[in-house]
């Protein structure tokens, strides 16, 4: 009988400032743990401001402190550790960080095969921004780190297509993000209706698109407020309230980041909920407010064609026109008819989102890339 599988999730900035990660990486190694074919590891660095966090993020967590830049995330432990462990596969989280020269020295090391899970990483967007930087990373590991991989996991089907513009012939799996489904608390009763931006304040995610549309509709929409929560990312939250300022706006709150049941209560004190971004490769806040019976309204940018087809939100063009004539039909829509709109994107959620099926999908392409199972239905050359 084959011993489990041994397992490293190889990620980094192990705490809650690593946005959607913080939620989808922990429900992967706690639900693909479950199966006895599987010994599942996670490996990263550790959050100065919150050091306690890591070991939240899986049954069997190594943490490692850095040094030099924050953004490069270097830990010169990390390399060692693996040694170490020597796991059979690993699955790298996210791109353009010491995690990915590091996943690259282990290959060639050991030749064990890993996934590369790009989070977004990749598509035309990210690319672009800091892309002199991304270059110079790029020729030093990412580009050989990438094209080595033994498969890469897009979380949806537009960014296997961002993957496949690049040129990759790299074999592609496309299984989503599992998410929470939570137990649902009453809903708080406000004065206001409520309009929720939650995500990380950074420019990739259009406030400034939403700080100018709410401008023209504030004063046909008296009954409605907005609330925009998140972690700062850049000071980039500064800058958005200086453009509020500026722009005269009312009835907009900036509320810091929220995590947890405060989180939740958020959702869940919120009639609707607003992402007009420029770029995601899945959208995990999407997914969490329609588990909360939110509706949604975002861009096509990010990969929820589906809120359509399922009638519970809003999947437009990232334009300024779009948003203003989308927020105005939301938020002149009745409190009742939004709350079906929210009841079925709930059951939506159940139905494709829940860690089972998920984590049954990702140990089915770990065994695969092990060479210990068939190609599974979810890959495509």
């Amino acid at each position: 009988m084959l011993e489990p599988l041994k397992t490293t999730l190889l990620t980094s900035k192990l705490s809650q400032n690593a946005g959607g990660l913080a939620v989808s990486v922990p429900m992967m190694a706690h639900g693909i743990d479950a199966f006895p074919d599987i010994e599942m590891h996670v490996m990263g660095t550790i959050d100065p401001q919150f050091p306690d966090a890591r070991w939240k993020w899986g049954p069997n967590v190594h943490g490692f402190p850095t040094k030099g830049p924050t953004a490069l995330q270097y830990a010169p432990e990390m390399l060692s550790r693996l040694y170490e462990l020597e796991p059979d596969i690993i699955d790298v989280q996210g791109l353009w960080t010491w995690t990915s020269r590091t996943s690259l020295q282990y290959w060639r090391s050991r030749r064990r095969p890993y996934i590369v899970t790009p989070r977004g990483m990749l598509d035309p967007w990210a690319r672009e921004n800091s892309k002199w930087k991304k270059r110079l990373f790029s020729a030093f590991a990412e580009s050989a780190h990438i094209k080595n991989a033994a498969c890469i996991r897009a979380t949806a089907e537009l960014e296997a297509e961002h993957v496949r513009a690049m040129g990759l012939r790299v074999p592609i799996a496309i299984v989503p993000n599992a998410i929470p489904i939570p137990d649902l608390q009453d809903k708080p009763v406000y004065p206001r209706r409520r309009a929720l931006f939650l995500s990380r304040i950074h420019p990739k995610k259009g406030i400034e698109f939403l700080l100018r549309v709410w401008r023209a509709l504030q004063a046909d929409y008296s009954e409605w407020e907005l609330v925009i929560a998140g972690i700062d990312e850049r000071g980039h939250e500064a800058e958005m309230k200086k453009l509020a300022e500026s722009l005269g706006v009312s009835r907009v709150s900036f509320s810091g980041p929220a995590f947890g049941a405060a989180k939740e209560a958020l959702y869940r004190s919120s009639d609707l909920f607003v992402l007009p971004t420029h770029a995601e490769n899945f959208g995990l806040v999407i997914a969490e407010a329609l588990a909360q019976e939110v509706p949604v309204i975002t861009t096509t940018n990010a990969p929820w064609s589906g809120l359509n087809k399922r009638q519970c939100g809003w999947w437009i063009q990232l334009d300024r026109a779009a948003l203003e004539n989308t927020l105005r039909q939301a938020m002149r829509t009745p409190p009742a008819e939004l709350s079906k709109m929210g009841a079925r994107g709930r059951t939506w959620m159940i139905e494709e989102f829940g860690i089972e099926n998920v984590a049954a999908a990702l140990r089915d392409l770990y065994l695969w890339i092990a060479g210990r199972a068939p190609r599974p239905e979810t890959v495509y050359d």
